[in-house]
């Protein structure tokens, strides 16, 4: 188990832990101090699994950080895209949209298209 590689990752879940039982104790806010609570376990956990992998396991080669750097800008013009339709909607049609449910949209948009993205040029192949 080597330590150095997620050090960062308990420090951060930690803190993030410590900020999270101060808003569930102290300023009463449940519902987002047990949410921020459970982010930083879960990332103490992803620590702990890096921590465990060996080195050689760690994709980080060039291919595999240009797919994610090409997939995510798919993704940010994609929601960009999106939004300025929106935007256009809720010019013409005031009262149809609401916030909560588009943000909802955008974001699994988002995540969507940056998954299928990476997909399509994990199996293309970059050139």
């Amino acid at each position: 188990m080597n330590l150095k590689r997620s050090k960062p990752h308990f420090i951060l879940g930690s803190a993030i832990i410590l900020l999270g039982i101060t808003l569930f104790t102290v300023f009463d806010l449940k519902f987002l101090g047990m949410g921020i609570t459970f982010s930083g376990l879960i990332l103490i956990v992803i620590g702990i699994y890096w921590a465990t992998k060996t080195a050689t396991e760690i994709p980080a080669d060039e291919m595999h950080k240009r797919i994610n750097e090409k997939a995510g800008s798919n993704a940010f013009w994609t929601v960009i895209g999106l939004m300025a339709i929106l935007e256009y909607v809720n010019h013409y049609f005031p009262d149809l949209l609401e916030f909560r449910y588009v943000s909802e949209l955008v974001i699994i948009v988002g995540m969507f298209t940056f998954g299928a993205s990476r997909f399509y040029y994990i199996r293309r192949g970059l050139s």
